[in-house]
């Protein structure tokens, strides 16, 4: 029988799948329920040592001999500090040698209960990865879990081998071992990928998240030749294909997401802004779903990846052959529909009036710097000139920066023209990267002022009132001009639809750095922002 604890359940799981099943065993009270599973589980192999500093080198010893890893577990406080000397041996030996520690919870660290010290952290930089594991209360929980586990297995033996250190936090009761079965837990392998699964698959899906232009321009040739739909969004600078889906955020939103869920996914570049492209994904599930990436990383953004494959993006996509998906043009049609809707909207004088007429004059060549929030969201519904570079910070997604980092860009990049697309509260806040002896005569701004933080008015679920306008949405009545004027910059605005084009013609012909302030009404933007929303097909 074993542990009813959810944490003990998965890791005995995945232990088993990732090859770990001999396990040195210290005596302990807090580690009973480990040490009683793992010695009901016919798959493990246990061994008694009394002496966590022997049990170490014990292990030490099997994992040298059998030449795959070996787990040591001991229970709470100073009996895993005694596996110290073990740890930094199989570091500098380059042995995968398991470190499993049974803790007290969290609350208890410090509050002068037995055996309680903060385990984490103990072993520094002497072991490739450590974890704590949560003690599983909902969904999420257990997948973070088990998230946790798989990443900590997988650096056991990731290009060279060492120590992986796994905490288990075991609250009280912790003696019932009355589970029958072990259940069999998602488990994430590193290896090459299985063409046959790609050939197989009916509804195959590669999305592409956030990629520079260099990267992209490697990509784009044997991408468009793929059968599949290709989910991408501006920031991958992809531009325009018949396989690329840059409207998947509205056709999730316009009819029933069932029909459009993927069996099998790969994901390249990095970060994807669409939350409705995440979530259409992880209520799939699909049966695979790999993530090809250079460094190898465990990044499990659909909550659903099954195998990482450590090689260049460019690399795996030219292994893929093609393949006859009716998957692709279902994609394909919801997208055609989804443009016409787009094309024949009336934006009026807004935030998407606004970029739409500003796309309109992009010329070839140029560059786009997206702010975070609204902009990078609405630039979304509108189609780009050829070879144009997007530029956005979507590391983190923090609005701090956007400003200078158009700066930045722009100064490097003198030989084509540079449009800065950018919100009232990202303009103000990172207003003193204008703030040069020398700023770039390339740089056009357009600067979309509702004297809020528009993003938060458009949350589902958020409360209207005045605490929320003042501390949430940051409701000011702030213009840029005169900081615009101090600075040299050459400054138009404008408040009415029939203003726009001049507005933007005028900063486009101007020879220096150049502002165009568009104010607007917040309520008015979130309307038109709802008519696209509503769209349906």
């Amino acid at each position: 029988m074993y542990s009813t604890k959810k944490n003990i359940q998965q890791l005995l799981s995945l232990m088993e799948q990732h090859g770990v099943t001999d396990v040195v065993i210290s005596p302990g009270s807090r580690n009973m329920p480990l040490a009683q599973s793992f010695a009901a589980h016919p798959k493990f192999t246990c061994h008694a040592v009394t002496d966590e500093r022997s049990a170490g080198f014990f292990a030490i010893g099997l994992a040298i001999s059998l030449n795959r890893p070996v787990a040591v577990c001991v229970t709470s406080g100073s009996a895993l500090l005694n596996l110290a000397s073990a740890v930094s041996e199989a570091y500098y030996q380059q042995v995968p040698l398991l470190v499993i520690s049974a803790d007290r919870p969290a609350a208890w660290i410090g509050q002068m209960d037995g055996q309680t010290i903060p385990q984490t952290g103990v072993f520094g930089t002497l072991v490739r990865k450590e974890v704590s594991l949560p003690e599983p209360a909902t969904e999420t929980d257990i997948w973070h879990c088990n998230r946790l586990i798989n990443e900590a297995l997988l650096e056991l033996n990731h290009h060279v081998c060492g120590p992986v250190h796994i905490n288990v936090p075991i609250s009280e009761p912790f003696f019932d071992c009355s589970a029958s079965t072990i259940e069999t837990e998602r488990v994430i392998c590193r290896c090459q990928p299985d063409i046959e699964m790609w050939r197989t698959a009916r509804k195959p899906m590669i999305i592409v998240g956030q990629l520079q232009k260099t990267e992209a321009e490697r990509l784009k040739p044997t991408l468009s030749q793929l059968d599949c739909p290709i989910i991408c969004e501006h920031i991958s600078n992809l531009g325009c294909h018949p396989n690329f889906i840059g409207n998947a955020d509205l056709i999730l939103n316009s009819t029933d997401t069932k029909q459009f869920m993927p069996d099998l996914v790969i994901y390249l570049g990095g970060h994807i802004v669409s939350k409705r492209i995440k979530n259409c994904v992880r209520a799939a599930k699909p049966h695979q779903c790999w993530r090809v990436d250079a460094e190898g990383t465990c990044t499990d953004t659909f909550q659903c990846l099954t195998h990482i494959i450590e090689m260049q993006p460019t690399d795996f996509v030219a292994q893929l052959p093609s393949i006859d998906c009716n998957y692709l043009k279902m994609w394909q049609e919801a997208n055609r529909k989804i443009e016409s809707e787009l094309a024949k909207t009336d934006f009026g004088y807004s935030p998407l009036g606004i970029i739409g007429k500003t796309f309109e004059r992009i010329p070839d060549n140029a560059a786009i710097v997206l702010a975070n929030s609204s902009m990078v969201r609405y630039a979304q519904f509108f189609k780009l000139n050829a070879n144009v570079d997007i530029v956005c910070n979507r590391g983190v997604n923090g609005i701090d920066g956007t400003l200078s980092t158009a700066v930045g860009y722009a100064s490097a990049n003198a030989n084509k023209l540079v449009f800065l697309l950018i919100g009232d509260l990202s303009f103000f806040y990172d207003m003193n990267g204008l703030w040069q002896t020398n700023l770039p005569h390339n740089l056009r701004i357009v600067l979309i002022n509702n004297g809020c933080g528009e993003i938060f008015r458009i949350l589902p679920g958020l409360p209207k009132n005045a605490n929320i306008e003042r501390f949430v949405m940051a409701s000011h009545q702030t213009s840029a001009k005169g900081w615009a004027e101090s600075l040299g910059i050459e400054y138009q605005s404008a408040k009415s639809v029939s203003e726009i084009e001049k507005c933007i013609d005028l900063m486009m012909q101007s020879s220096k750095t150049a502002i165009a302030e568009f104010f607007t009404n917040p309520a008015d933007d979130e309307s038109v922002f709802n008519n696209i929303q509503n769209i349906k097909i």
